[in-house]
């Protein structure tokens, strides 16, 4: 198996992205900590993992506020003795106009897509060197390498979660911790909340002409996991069918489609 022996945190693990790849990384033998901040939503992803064999653990954590990022780390140290994998996918979506968007909506998704996941890499990071060595996965999104419509915060938020994985990357070289990163592109997740229109209009501009599954993700996130990945760091993989690889325009009726 490709993570036997691994001890992985999964932050989100409760939703479709997070959930796929706790899965995943467990049926490859790592012991994994699920976290999110609905605890019964990490308990069936754990549930669903002891099922098939694999070993995992719910714990509770909101990396909106900034002292859980460091505990969810910590919890994974003590519950596993150490932390070779951070998957670093816990966030919220916003899809708004940027002239409407409030300041305490920017905040949040700033608050928690950005600053709760840079506070739980830099803590997973600290371990990571102290032990010789890990893999960090940032969760982007298409959407932070595009101008769409309505994606001002959100957009941003993981454009700069990118970047930290490009900075990190350059940081900890030859310390023994690969930091990548996947930009999924439109995804059937619980996040998504594509209405028929909306969704209609970015199947017809997806090349391979469908939605894309969390399956493909966590696919990608086992290779940047594993020790196949020897010397792949600071980079961001699209996970799109193609979507990244065209120009789109966007219709603002879509944003409520």
């Amino acid at each position: 198996m490709r993570l036997d022996g691994k001890a992985a945190l999964v932050t989100g693990a409760g939703g479709g992205l997070g959930g796929a790849t706790a899965r995943r990384f467990a049926a490859e033998g790592a012991s994994v900590l699920c976290t999110d901040r609905d605890l019964a939503r990490a308990e069936r992803t754990v549930a669903d993992i002891e099922l098939a064999g694999g070993t995992a653990v719910a714990f509770e954590a909101d990396i909106a506020d900034p002292a859980q990022c460091e505990v969810q780390v910590a919890e994974t140290v003590a519950r596993f003795g150490k932390i070779d994998i951070l998957v670093n996918n816990a966030g919220i979506s916003m899809h708004k106009l940027a002239l409407e968007t409030t300041l305490e909506e920017w905040n949040r998704v700033i608050g928690i897509n950005l600053t709760g996941s840079w506070l739980t890499a830099q803590a997973a990071a600290r371990r990571m060197v102290d032990a010789g060595g890990g893999r960090i996965i940032q969760i982007g999104s298409i959407s932070g390498q595009r101008g769409n419509m309505g994606g001002a915060a959100y957009g941003a938020s993981k454009a700069a979660v990118m970047h930290i994985c490009k900075v990190l990357a350059t940081e900890l070289s030859g310390q023994g911790v690969m930091v990548n990163a996947i930009a999924p592109g439109p995804i059937e997740t619980g996040l998504s909340h594509h209405g028929p229109t909306r969704k209609r209009a970015y199947t017809d501009r997806i090349p391979v002409g469908e939605y894309g599954t969390v399956e493909a993700v966590a696919n990608a996130a086992l290779f940047f996991a594993s020790d196949e990945c020897i010397w792949t760091t600071g980079t961001v993989h699209n996970v799109d069918g193609g979507y990244g690889a065209q120009g789109a325009s966007y219709d603002p009726q879509e944003i409520s489609g």
